[in-house]
């Protein structure tokens, strides 16, 4: 997927991918019809229902970096809008590691987010680590806390 270079094409991919894990993972996941939501997906969960944005993620200093809002231009002038109370998670693809992570609206920032996958130079309280948003984990923490 990396030589992939129209964006149309790898959100497709990111897609398909993010798909291929929930199914994995006895997920149902449910489309919409048409290209007119805001999320891509809706899973069903244990009874419960979860809008799901997909979003495709970029290795960038040792972080798969992801935006939180859309771009879309209308008439030459580019319009950059956010996913607030549209979506519940972001489900991000990084093609590059082969991983799929869950981000909850409520921990997302309102432009873009690093996951960090490598050791930061600084020790911060407020890194974003990737393996606390495995896609697989956020599943299976959501099956058992139904049971």
């Amino acid at each position: 997927m990396n030589d992939i270079h129209h964006p149309k094409q790898r959100g497709q991919c990111s897609e398909a991918a993010i798909l291929f894990e929930f199914t994995r993972h006895g997920v149902t996941v449910l489309q919409p019809f048409g290209d007119n939501e805001r999320y891509d997906f809706v899973v069903e969960l244990a009874g419960e229902f979860v809008r799901v944005q997909v979003k495709t993620g970029r290795m960038e200093n040792g972080r798969v970096q992801f935006e939180t809002r859309s771009s879309g231009t209308l008439t030459r002038t580019v319009s950059k809008e956010g996913y607030d109370g549209q979506i519940d998670v972001f489900a991000v693809y990084a093609p590059e590691l082969q991983e799929s992570y869950i981000i909850p609206i409520e921990d997302a920032p309102n432009t873009s987010m690093g996951l960090r996958v490598e050791t930061a130079r600084k020790n911060s309280p407020n890194i974003n680590w990737a393996d606390e948003f495995l896609l697989r984990d956020w599943v299976g923490n959501r099956l058992e806390a139904k049971r």
